[in-house]
């Protein structure tokens, strides 16, 4: 792990905004990093709306059936 990046706001909401905000403007350069996986998850409808439990990437983001 290279960095971790946290965003914090006074709603959900808000929180994810900055969260989305951070990860859309990152640059690193040079290695693969995760950040498209990450967008994929704030983004995704249910996570959202606080829809989710621990077989949420598997079902929601990778595709397949937990």
């Amino acid at each position: 792990m290279i960095a971790k990046v946290i965003a914090h706001g006074s709603t959900r909401g808000e929180a994810i905004a900055k969260m989305k905000r951070a990860l859309e403007e990152i640059v690193i350069d040079g290695i693969d990093t995760n950040t498209d996986f990450l967008l994929k998850i704030i983004t995704n409808y249910d996570f959202i709306r606080g829809n989710y439990d621990t077989s949420f990437v598997e079902k929601e983001i990778l595709g397949g059936e937990a």
